[in-house]
């Protein structure tokens, strides 16, 4: 695999201040070695020719960040998009907005009795459930959900 970003002057060499994307290279289809996996444009234009990295570097070069887009179809390519997904869901977690406990969360959002607007809070799979039946029955979850929310002054 092969990375490029964008240059900005054939004869120095610098690029602008608004080049930050390391594309990975696309390397089959019309554009292969010419576009990035996300569709970006590899090939060269007046005063600003691609600069190509062969092979990917295993960092971006100071300046540059990767292109989140370019990653997760290259994830793809080699297999791996199952492990990066994995490894960011587990990643995924926070304090629940009810229990109070670390645990990989899910938005929740309703309208309260006499609001006009939706409240959204995350919670943990169990609290959500909870959450979830206490509403059918007509009642607002418990108290500190309620202050965390801000519906007591």
């Amino acid at each position: 695999m092969r990375a490029f970003y964008r240059g900005y002057n054939a004869a120095t060499g610098r690029r602008a201040k608004q080049v930050r994307r390391l594309h990975v290279m696309r390397e089959d289809g019309n554009f292969a070695g010419k576009q990035g996996l996300c569709g970006a444009p590899g090939w060269g234009v007046t005063n600003s020719p691609p600069v190509v990295l062969e092979p990917l570097p295993a960092t971006p070069p100071a300046g540059l960040d990767w292109c989140n887009s370019c990653i997760g179809h290259a994830a793809h390519l080699v297999g791996q998009l199952e492990a990066v997904a994995r490894t960011v869901a587990d990643l995924a977690e926070a304090t629940c907005g009810r229990c109070k406990q670390i645990r990989k969360l899910f938005p929740f959002s309703w309208v309260p009795d006499g609001w006009m607007e939706f409240k959204e809070i995350h919670l943990c799979a169990r609290c959500h459930s909870l959450s979830a039946l206490e509403d059918e029955d007509g009642q607002l979850d418990s108290n500190p959900l309620l202050k965390h929310i801000g519906a007591f002054s």
